[in-house]
């Protein structure tokens, strides 16, 4: 009888110690729930682009560099701080000339350099577009809009998405003929910052250029395990 005793105490301990389990009626669902937020923009980010073309790789990259600079002067007396203005990226290719060039034909050298700036007055992206073009940037490529605190929004995204996994996993431990008990596991499947780009540029030749900015979009998405019971 002694060993018996022994032998179930030793089986009790070693159960206790795997941690509680879950009781033989609880069924685990598992879903994902989404949530997100609209935020009014109060920054943008204007992408415009300086080509140049000559016969020769120098005189290409030296007409390039000057264009830049008369840019970057006029954005910076535009009131945009110089550590505002990014290099997105620089490339010099070759084209050579054919034996019976067409009129508009490009051949030569040419270069290519694609920058960013950062405007922290969202009423100024307007005026930072005029900026560009005025001194000699051959191409806006994008205006998009943001927040200056990438952070804003998120926690409410989060709490609805949770909400939302709720919501689903309500639906389908009832539809089971189940209620839910609880929370098993839970996990942040990732989130998003997503400034929307620009709804419509208005440009008028001898007139500002004014925007009409989205909102942006900030969401979050979460993975949670519930318990539910009859």
């Amino acid at each position: 009888m002694q060993k018996w005793t022994s032998a179930l105490a030793a089986l009790l301990l070693a159960a206790a110690a795997c941690g509680p389990a879950l009781a033989a009626s609880t069924t685990e669902i598992t879903v994902t729930g989404s949530g997100s937020v609209a935020l009014t923009p109060d920054t943008a980010t204007v992408s415009a682009t300086v080509e140049t073309n000559a016969d020769n790789a120098a005189r290409a990259v030296s007409d390039n560099n000057a264009r830049y600079e008369r840019v970057v002067g006029a954005l910076v007396q535009a009131g945009i701080a110089r550590s505002d203005i990014t290099l997105s990226y620089y490339t010099v290719n070759y084209t050579p000339k054919p034996q019976t060039p067409a009129p508009g034909d490009r051949y030569g050298y040419a270069v290519r350099r694609q920058f960013d700036v950062k405007v922290r007055e969202i009423g100024k992206a307007g005026a930072v577009v005029d900026a560009c073009t005025g001194a000699g940037a051959t191409g806006i490529d994008n205006v998009s809009f943001g927040t200056a605190n990438p952070d804003a929004g998120k926690a409410e995204a989060i709490r609805r998405a949770v909400a939302d996994a709720r919501t689903t996993a309500n639906a389908l431990a009832a539809a089971a003929g189940l209620h839910v008990t609880g929370i098993e596991s839970i996990g942040q499947g990732g989130g998003e910052f997503r400034p929307q780009p620009m709804m419509r540029m208005a440009a008028v030749a001898a007139a500002p250029t004014t925007f009409d900015q989205s909102n942006v979009n900030v969401s979050a998405t979460v993975t949670v395990t519930f318990t539910a019971e009859p």
